[in-house]
């Protein structure tokens, strides 16, 4: 049988039973004083007694328990004060040891310099009649995040030594180019230097490849302004995307590379064929339409493709018969590469030297007829 009563109840009944008891006789008197103060003891719920725990099992939940285990807990059971239990001064000295390894393995922090150069900053009181706010220290910015070298040198030079193995191979490489009287510039580093160009990459249009393929074709080989031409009076839709499109290369091109701002200068211009009058440079594209081209400095759309991104989204048409049909949105992008006419001149240049190189076509070369044959070996 289970006792369900509280505690105040319990001994308020067993202090007046013990009391009762005693004028029958003096044994049982004896017995009541000396559990008496024991009873009590419980009853003041000290730090140092148990408790007597007559709740209800179903009162005994989460945190209620939690909390009275930790009112209760005596001061011996702490896991702080087991090493002080210890005979002989052990415990002393491995508390000590303790002490001494535990700077050690946390670590100082890397943003110790930064917060305490913060927390020692005089705050700003807006409340402050014709008070202005501190300026901030030049090698901090407006989050208080650190621009001085030491603290910038781990995310802008992580790895110094490669960084300087690196440096040095390259100026080995550029002195031993230019110092060596049989080596040549490559190709690719020499356009590189000598020509500009910037590739621009549109957002998701919602339409499809096949449908902005035909934009993408349509500009490609004019100049930026004819492009923009035609854009202007195509019936397309995404024509004026494709539109924004161009007029935003053209001004980061401009801003960014200093391109279209007749900095572009034309190498051996004396060697590539003008018009009668001697002002703009005759050539001839790679399809085989002649262009006159007045500024070399002009930009022009060396190259227009498209890409296919991620569909918008899908629905299900209803059919007949029970059958569905997935619609799906698509998404495409379109990239543009803009070039100054410079570029075209030299590449005209190339064709031109290489038909020369090549010489006229011979259909019998001259050379010795070998294995004679009853039939016509040519």
């Amino acid at each position: 049988m289970s006792l369900n009563l509280p505690s105040r109840r319990l001994l308020k009944s067993a202090a007046s039973t013990l009391t009762t008891s005693s004028s029958s006789s003096s044994s049982s008197s004896a017995a009541a004083n000396a559990l008496l103060p024991t009873l009590q003891s419980l009853s003041l719920g000290s730090s140092s007694a148990r408790a007597i725990h007559t709740t209800p099992s179903q009162q005994w939940l989460f945190s209620r328990k939690k909390k009275e285990e930790a009112e209760f807990r005596r001061p011996e059971d702490d896991p702080t004060q087991l090493f002080k239990k210890k005979k002989g001064g052990g415990g002393d000295t491995r508390m000590k040891l303790t002490e001494r390894l535990a700077p050690r393995m946390e670590g100082p922090s890397i943003f110790g310099d930064e917060t305490s150069d913060v927390r020692a900053a005089p705050r700003f009181e807006t409340g402050a009649t014709g008070a202005q706010p501190p300026k901030q220290r030049g090698h901090f910015t407006s989050f208080g995040a650190s621009l001085a070298k030491k603290p910038m040198a781990r995310a802008v030079d992580p790895d110094p030594r490669s960084r300087v193995r690196w440096e040095r191979k390259m100026v080995i490489r550029q002195l031993t180019r230019g110092t060596d009287p049989f080596s040549r510039e490559p190709r690719a580093e020499r356009i590189a230097r000598t020509e500009r160009e910037y590739t621009s990459r549109s957002t998701q249009l919602p339409t499809s490849v096949k449908k902005l393929v035909h934009l993408a074709h349509q500009i490609q080989g004019k100049t930026v302004e004819d492009a923009l031409v035609q854009m202007r009076y195509s019936k397309k839709k995404m024509a004026q995307e494709v539109g924004y499109q161009l007029r935003e290369a053209r001004d980061e091109a401009t801003v960014s590379r200093g391109m279209g701002i007749g900095l572009a200068k034309v190498e051996d211009a004396d060697k590539v064929p003008k018009t009668k009058d001697g002002v703009a440079f005759a050539i001839q594209t790679k399809d085989g339409s002649h262009l006159k081209i007045e500024d070399a400095s002009r930009l022009y759309v060396a190259e227009a493709w498209v890409n296919r991104c991620h569909l918008r989204h899908r629905r299900l048409e209803m059919r007949a018969r029970g059958r569905t049909n997935t619609l799906k949105s698509p998404s495409t992008t379109i990239s543009i590469v803009l070039k100054e006419e410079k570029t075209r001149i030299r590449e005209h240049q190339e064709r031109v030297a290489k038909k020369l190189r090549q010489g006229p076509w011979v259909h019998l070369p001259d050379r010795p007829v070998t294995a004679q044959r009853p039939y016509y070996s040519w």
